[in-house]
């Protein structure tokens, strides 16, 4: 699923306010501070790690979302390719998934 205009407006919201961490030993840090309020995983990331991470996240309760490309995250973070996406702020994490459900 391509990500829709809202979340990338959202995700540069959050990019803007340092809530917004990217990539795969940042976001694994977040998880195990409990800081993650929402992962977002990228679609062609590897089927082992996707399940790695979708299980970690259900494990902390913590949202996660299979959502968009690698390519697109690094578009959207002006950076190169980033596998996984995680928003540290509550209130940005609870909108993304209002608009997700």
């Amino acid at each position: 699923m391509k990500i829709p205009q809202k979340i990338k407006a959202l995700l540069g919201f959050a990019k803007k306010s340092r809530q917004l961490f990217a990539g795969e030993k940042v976001v694994e840090n977040c998880l195990k501070t409990n800081r993650a309020q929402l992962i977002l995983i990228a679609t062609d990331f590897s089927e082992k790690r996707k399940r790695f991470f979708i299980e970690w996240c259900a494990e902390k309760r913590v949202p996660s979302f299979l959502l968009g490309t690698k390519e697109e995250y690094g578009k959207i973070l002006g950076t190169t390719p980033r596998s996984l996406l995680a928003i540290i702020d509550k209130k940005m994490a609870e909108e993304i998934c209002k608009y997700l459900s």
